[in-house]
């Protein structure tokens, strides 16, 4: 099984992200989650790297263990299967799986996965909302079965995820994740037919209560953009969402399962043959119905048509070949990240960059401020007034 990134499960053929036109086929993100001010056992949020306003809660000395489970697709085919398996922490439950809709010609959108793990408590929680594809709105064409949407940058898309998702939630801070966008671009091949490729990933930290106590919940996704001939299709894969009781909202926790998501090759297999059918049914129904709208115009309109429905084909194929090297990319630069910080935990030091990228250890046991003075040599401090002397550089830690 291929290993997937926490963001990143992206076993879906073609890019997804959520709607809000919530009666339409191709809705965006729907589930049970709670809303402000209701009762649950399932406290969910975003996997991605700590924001200034989270509050990570205390690191453990002893590692805590792990169980294995599946992620289940009961309806896409004759039986039951497991799509994915993922390693939650022991004693944590699991809900959802994959689904489908079938009702909508855009392929993009048929593939649905809703699925949460959640402590044994209710009081955290790591929740997988569905992806979706849109056209920009004001760009899209009739070929297109893909729905019209106005969202063209990660933080309007996730602006309307949070209010969909959690109606009267606070937006306490939202955050660019320039590392994920140049990752899945350096991941990506050049797009076929002259389409121009575009990259965005983000993440947004929300406050609200349930029942009155203080909740923390980051949503995060990674959204990419094709153009060709002006028609704009933007997407995502899923949205992560990690919640946790005010103070206790720990992004590690989230990374360690996103990380561990296994896809199933024979399930990956099967919903790409699905997916595939589907597509070629629509090219079918579609140009059927054109040779029965206007005999007349028939040689120009299939000529128009079938070269429409290439373009959709082989910018399917470009996006899903964009998906699975996104997946690799992020999945590197996430268990990097982890290592970093395992070995930092072990020797006891934080690690610091000055300004032309170079990188220096400090221990944990000294100031949380590193100088270089101008003479080569370091000075740490805890005093948050001291001034560094002329010619000297403050090193930023890295996060």
């Amino acid at each position: 099984m291929d290993t997937l990134h926490p963001y990143r499960f992206r076993l879906c053929l073609s890019l997804a992200a959520a709607a809000l036109a919530a009666c339409s086929p191709d809705s965006p993100p729907t589930s049970s989650a709670p809303k402000p001010g209701e009762s649950t056992n399932a406290l969910g949020s975003a996997s991605g790297s700590g924001m200034p306003a989270v509050q990570p809660a205390p690191a453990t000395a002893v590692a805590q263990s792990e169980q294995t489970v599946d992620i289940i697709d009961q309806q896409g085919f004759d039986q039951a299967i497991t799509a994915a398996t993922a390693r939650v922490p022991t004693g944590w439950q699991t809900a959802g799986g994959v689904n489908w809709n079938r009702q909508t010609h855009c392929v993009g959108n048929q593939m649905r996965l809703e699925w949460v793990a959640s402590s044994p408590d209710g009081q955290q929680a790591l929740e997988i909302l569905h992806g979706f594809s849109w056209q920009i709105q004001g760009t899209q064409i009739q070929m297109n079965p893909c729905p019209a949407a106005p969202f063209n940058s990660t933080q309007s898309f996730l602006a309307a995820v949070v209010q969909q998702r959690r109606p009267g939630a606070h937006i306490v801070e939202y955050r660019d994740r320039p590392d994920l966008s140049q990752a899945a671009r350096a991941a990506t091949a050049q797009a076929p037919g002259g389409a121009r490729m575009h990259f965005d990933a983000g993440q947004m930290l929300i406050a609200y209560e349930i029942q009155g106590r203080p909740v923390r919940e980051l949503f995060s996704a990674s959204l990419s953009f094709s153009e060709m001939q002006g028609n704009v299709v933007g997407g995502t894969s899923m949205v992560f969402a990690q919640r946790a009781p005010e103070g206790q909202l720990d992004p590690k926790v989230g990374d360690r399962i996103t990380a561990s998501i296994k896809a199933n090759p024979q399930w990956v297999a099967m919903m790409q043959s699905a997916t595939r059918n589907a597509e070629q049914r629509f090219s079918s129904n579609q140009r059927q119905e054109i040779d029965r709208w206007h005999a007349s115009e028939m040689a120009r309109i299939n000529a128009q048509g079938a070269a429409d429905r290439a373009a959709i084909r082989s910018r399917t194929n470009a996006e899903v070949a964009q998906i699975y090297a996104n997946t690799n990319a992020n999945t590197q630069a996430t268990n990097d990240n982890i290592h970093r910080r395992n070995l930092e935990a072990v020797g006891e030091y934080n690690t610091y960059r000055d300004a032309n990228g170079n990188t220096v250890r400090a221990s944990i046991h000294g100031g949380q401020r590193v100088i270089r003075n101008p003479d080569g040599t370091y000075t740490t401090t805890n005093n948050p007034y001291a001034t560094p002397p002329a010619g000297a550089e403050e090193l930023k830690r890295v996060r």
